[in-house]
């Protein structure tokens, strides 16, 4: 029978109008509590068990349809010791109801060549007769196929086949109704804990740049995401010096927010007992190594300003070389990058660089790598060469006024391309 055969077809053919007036009435209060029922999982459940109940059969199984996966698979098995079975879309009773999208009524389950016994034997249970139905939505769509055992009285009639349509177009449409909600549901609560942990995220950086004497410090960051994995800050340190930092983590998104605020975290922790920069990555790569997951790391770059001596120094996991503008001579000079990205392997080491003098006019522009990598449409990078040379034509500006020109800049090289990693600069100008 095919799933465009009608009920009222079946309906008039029966003798037994009680039968049928109260088969009626029970599909309607199916209907109702189908409808009614909004929890996804809840509704799997009442489907079956109102299946199995008006069609008097012994049990039964739902299959959805994993299009991704082109299978089907089952959530529920009532009476069943197996919670969840997934087979191709094709194979099988249930399969072959799928692709064709008709009914199919066996009267001996052992003398079909499509019935897998399988099941029956890891169960304990002996199938005698099958009945398996599509569930298709209005737009006859298969979004799953529900399956009964067992007819109490004998084998399931054409009248049996019509009643299992009917109650699976009722279903199918429940169903659909209560994935979209579903979904809908995950998305609002997603764009929630996204927006709380944006929040979170943008709480953690620094709300204004920290008075110097004769320095001007400023940072800006820009998430390519709801969050980042990119960071900078400012930390305070004993007789006036300044510890300044930039991080990124692999990857964007939630998790590498969620790294980032943990270094930052532990970072904190360390630079108030180490005082050498070089001693604090040593141990913060540790930490975060014992529970970095496979494949995820994090570049990172702490360096201390001494504004008495004007002098600063640092040490480098993997992190972007800085770029040191020299104001007297327009000389530009890319520092080095002195260890490898924290997270990777334990014990690591991360020399320091040569301690940098300050004059006035210098600069120390310090990012990561989503400034210089971005790209136009057709897939060529902003650089570091342009960088570099909008930080030297800038450069009697105001230091958050530098940052917004290489911003600025990026954008009128990409020409509207999307923007595809965090964005994240900070620029010391000595005065």
């Amino acid at each position: 029978m095919t799933a465009n055969s009608e009920l009222p077809a079946a309906l008039a053919n029966h003798s037994d109008i009680r039968k049928v007036v109260g088969d009626l009435a029970a599909i309607l209060e199916v209907s109702k509590a189908l409808s009614s029922e909004k929890d996804f999982d809840k509704l799997l459940g009442l489907i079956i068990s109102e299946t199995v109940r008006v069609l008097d059969s012994d049990r039964g199984s739902l299959f959805l349809v994993d299009e991704e996966k082109g299978e089907l698979w089952s959530k529920i098995a009532q009476k069943a010791e197996i919670k969840e079975i997934r087979f191709p879309i094709g194979k099988g009773i249930a399969g072959f109801v799928a692709q064709s999208q008709q009914v199919v009524n066996i009267t001996d389950a052992y003398n079909d060549s499509r019935f897998n016994p399988a099941f029956d034997k890891q169960t304990g249970y002996r199938t005698r007769t099958i009945l398996c139905a599509p569930l298709l939505t209005n737009e006859r769509k298969v979004i799953g196929v529900v399956q009964v055992l067992n007819k109490r009285d004998g084998v399931f009639t054409n009248y049996d086949e019509a009643l299992v349509l009917a109650l699976g177009s009722h279903a199918a449409v429940a169903l659909d109704n209560a994935r979209l909600v579903k979904h809908y549901l995950q998305k609002q609560m997603m764009a929630q804990a996204l927006g709380i942990a944006k929040e979170i995220q943008v709480g953690l950086l620094p709300k204004k740049p920290p008075e110097v004497a004769a320095m001007d410090i400023a940072g800006w960051s820009l998430a390519c995401d709801e969050t980042g994995g990119d960071y900078y800050d400012y930390i305070e340190l004993g007789d006036g010096r300044l510890g300044v930092v930039i991080g990124d983590v692999s990857g964007h998104g939630v998790g590498s927010a969620l790294l980032m605020a943990s270094a930052r975290a532990f970072l904190r922790g360390l630079i108030i007992s180490f005082a050498d920069p070089s001693d604090v990555l040593f141990r913060l790569n540790n930490l975060l190594a014992k529970d970095m997951e496979a494949g995820r790391f994090m570049t990172l770059l702490l360096g201390i300003l001494d504004p008495k001596k004007r002098t600063f120094i640092y040490t480098s996991a993997g992190h972007d070389a800085p770029v040191l503008h020299r104001g007297a001579t327009g000389e530009i000079k890319e520092l080095e990058s002195t260890g490898f990205p924290l997270g990777i392997i334990e014990d690591g080491d991360f020399p320091k660089a040569e301690e940098i003098q300050l004059d006035a006019g210098d600069q120390l522009l310090f990012m990561t790598d989503g400034v210089w990598e971005a790209m136009d449409r057709e897939q060529q990078p902003y650089g570091r060469e342009r960088m570099c040379e909008c930080l030297r034509r800038n450069h009697v500006l105001a230091s958050k006024d530098i940052i917004q020109c290489i911003y600025r800049d990026q954008l009128d090289f990409i020409r509207g391309a999307p923007q595809h990693d965090d964005i994240t600069m900070v620029l010391i100008t000595a005065k």
